[in-house]
């Protein structure tokens, strides 16, 4: 593995690199006959320092395909939004009377996106003179005088947003979260002899977009992240220390572009998106190391919960506040934290509970949350029975089976079988939350040597606080005895690997 992104950091510090086209795919008819866009973006574009854009060597050959079908399945920080960009300022030009959809699952992702293309499109005189009309609400929509139009949308809830639909060229960028329910909508927005090109990195999921990966017939990539001519070995280290070494799965995924071994969601995109109430009062706020807080006032009454993801040396840090409100558990605050130091969301965690008045605060014990949920626990006695420090490796005793003996289980599955319980039976209400939405999409799973269930590393604060959140509620109520919850719901199978 190590020999082989040393040969890849060797190819892309060469200069003048020899253009390779993807492999496979039969060309199709053109997708539309013009300027060489590689052309195109040194001459009309500039990079974030304002000079003319160059195109890197190994990218050339993607943006002056002329595929019908085109997949990237690349790692992360390779250029792939940089070339939807130069995409999309070609086709406005290229592309008089046609339509272009650039889709993904989460707004999260499509704003930095049309954003970025608006830009272009709003400050480059070149591009200004034919915008007719610039929509961004309640979707992307760009109109220009040649009667080219260029929609930006998510997918929403089972592909809905798509509906209606009917464009020339379709763009999709993060592909490897969008559901397979988006896909089928996805497609038959596309009109007949249309393109459509997909960008993604892979996260072991066998879905979709891993089968439009082994799809012969379509032009395939494969960008892994040491192409970058910024990528130095102290970033290669970074990561391989972030991600738990190069043979763990993040390092496949996301710095060699590699499917790697099968992987599976953990939640069922689509019933997460049932639980989000896009109307909910909702109080939000993210804070820095300098930042004052406040807690709300006037909280209603009621029973509250407060879940808690500690970071600092690895940010952020996030806070949920859940309402009890039966059956329902009822997300009614986030606060999250970047660069705040321990005593600090010690403080703050002190100052929502004057708001709220906790009935339990579950607090992730690894990092330094044990640290802070001891200081929290010698407080007084009120705080010491309140604070539960969850250790996410430790078990979890649940009640007695029938015949006496406890039942243990893993605590990590624990809280997220009590989260996969609630969405299916839609007893948890969210808010519109983009950064929760997509670490909901992207959080996966695979089967260890001994058959246990192993959480991929990744992007997953809020998940971790929600999980803290639930159990401390689960915890706080639930009455042992022969009431106690089933061993499993099923979600995890072994059968899978």
């Amino acid at each position: 593995m190590e020999r082989w992104v040393a040969r890849l950091r060797g190819v892309r510090k060469c200069e003048g690199v020899k253009v390779r086209m993807g492999e496979g795919g039969t060309g199709g008819a053109d997708v539309t006959a013009g300027e060489s866009r590689v052309g195109f973006a040194r001459r009309w574009l500039r990079d974030r320092r304002g000079v003319a854009w160059c195109v890197r060597g190994y990218q050339a050959g993607s943006l002056e395909s002329r595929a019908l079908r085109k997949v990237h399945c690349d790692g992360r920080d390779v250029g792939k939004t940089s070339e939807i960009e130069i995409i999309a300022a070609w086709a406005s030009c290229a592309l008089p009377n046609r339509e272009m959809l650039i889709a993904t699952q989460c707004e999260n992702h499509l704003f930095p996106l049309m954003e970025r293309i608006a830009r272009v499109f709003e400050r480059n005189a070149a591009f200004r003179e034919n915008l007719v009309e610039v929509k961004r609400t309640p979707s992307w929509c760009l109109r220009f005088s040649n009667g080219f139009v260029l929609w930006g949308r998510i997918a929403g809830p089972h592909g809905m947003n798509f509906q209606g639909l009917h464009v020339d060229w379709q763009i999709v960028d993060e592909a490897q979260e969008m559901s397979d329910a988006a896909w089928e909508e996805m497609f038959q927005a596309l009109n007949a002899g249309g393109a459509r090109w997909v960008y993604g990195v892979p996260n072991g999921l066998r879905n979709t977009f891993y089968r439009m990966t082994q799809d012969a017939s379509a032009e395939r990539y494969c960008w892994p992240s040491a192409l970058n001519p910024e990528f130095t070995d102290e970033k290669d280290a970074e990561l391989a220390l972030l991600y738990g070494g190069r043979e763990s799965p993040g390092y496949i995924h996301r710095v060699l572009g590699q499917h790697g071994s099968p992987a599976y969601a953990v939640f069922d995109l689509n019933a997460y998106l049932a639980c989000v109430d896009e109307g909910q009062n909702f109080f939000e706020v993210s804070l820095g190391a300098a930042d004052s807080f406040e807690a709300p006032t006037n909280v209603a009454k009621g029973n509250y919960y407060l879940g808690c993801d500690l970071g600092y040396v690895r940010d952020p840090s996030e806070f949920v506040v859940y309402r009890s409100v039966p059956p329902d558990l009822v997300n009614v605050a986030r606060v999250s934290l970047r660069g705040v130091n321990y005593h600090r969301q010690q403080c703050i965690i002190e100052e929502l509970d004057r708001a709220y008045d906790f009935c339990a605060i579950g607090i992730d014990a690894g990092n330094n949350g044990s640290a802070v949920a001891h200081n929290l626990k010698s407080i007084d006695v009120d705080w010491h029975e309140r604070v539960l420090a969850i250790e996410f490796g430790g078990v979890t005793e649940v009640g007695p089976f029938p015949d006496g003996s406890p039942d243990r289980r893993p605590t990590k599955l624990f809280m997220t079988e009590l989260l996969q319980r609630r969405m299916a039976d839609r007893t948890i209400v969210f808010p519109a939350l983009a950064d929760r939405e997509a670490q909901y999409a992207g959080h996966t799973y695979s089967g260890g040597m001994r058959g246990q269930i192993v959480f991929e590393k990744g992007d997953d604060h809020i998940i971790d606080a929600d999980r803290c959140a639930v159990l401390a509620h689960y915890l706080d109520t639930q009455e042992f005895g022969a009431c106690s919850l089933p061993v499993m719901v099923g979600t995890f199978s072994k059968e899978r690997w």
